[in-house]
């Protein structure tokens, strides 16, 4: 069956399947960095006397770090796509190496998570903007890194973006709300179930590309 673009039904269900997978790697991996997002800021919701406005600000900046950060790291391992030497070493090596980047990235979390650490508390009678935007920044390392990977897997730029985005951004406004009415300790959860999320999809670009 010869489909619209002039290609047959085979190549066709080929490329449905990819962007499919494609997809599903794009909201884990952003589920994942969002995660960090909230035991981030689930500390600083804990420190909160009252929400207001500042809250969504907020988390519309912490989301466009994040974005810009992947943005940034996407086009550099697009670059290094221009190094491949041919189609079919580029392909074994960018998911060893993409998938390497999300592990390294995953057991960072994981460490935050289970590391010993000491909450300070400081009431704040609301959100301080500029302290919160040091510490998105600090963030935007793992967005890099993330961005990276994805630009050597070649993922649909517009759907990684915009998931990034709208994620992080809900995100970012649940660990103000969790923080104010539960405390900072579901900070650790969210570390190490995202840094068990990217370890698992840096596996399984390794074993699912081996095995094919």
């Amino acid at each position: 069956m010869i489909t619209p673009d002039g290609g047959d039904r085979q190549s066709f269900i080929i490329r449905e399947q990819v962007m499919d997978v494609h997809t599903v790697y794009i909201i884990l991996i952003s589920l994942s960095l969002a995660l960090g997002i909230y035991g981030v800021v689930v500390q600083r919701g804990a420190n909160l006397v009252r929400l207001d406005f500042r809250m969504s600000l907020m988390a519309v900046i912490w989301a466009l770090f994040e974005l810009t950060a992947a943005l940034s790291g996407y086009g550099i391992g697009m670059w290094i796509l221009q190094f491949e030497l041919s189609r079919e070493s580029s392909t074994f090596w960018s998911h060893m190496f993409a998938g390497a980047i999300f592990v390294a990235i995953g057991v960072r979390m994981l460490f935050l998570a289970f590391h010993q650490k000491t909450f300070l508390e400081h009431r704040m009678e609301n959100v301080d903007i500029r302290a919160d935007v040091l510490l998105s920044l600090h963030l935007c390392v793992h967005g890099l890194c993330a961005g990276i990977a994805c630009g050597i897997l070649r993922l649909r730029l517009p759907v990684l973006l915009g998931a990034l985005f709208v994620i992080s951004g809900a995100f970012a406004v649940g660990g103000y709300i969790t923080g104010r009415a539960w405390g900072a300790e579901p900070c650790e959860k969210a570390y190490a179930i995202g840094g068990i999320l990217l370890c698992v999809t840096g596996l399984a670009l390794q074993v699912l590309h081996l095995r094919a």
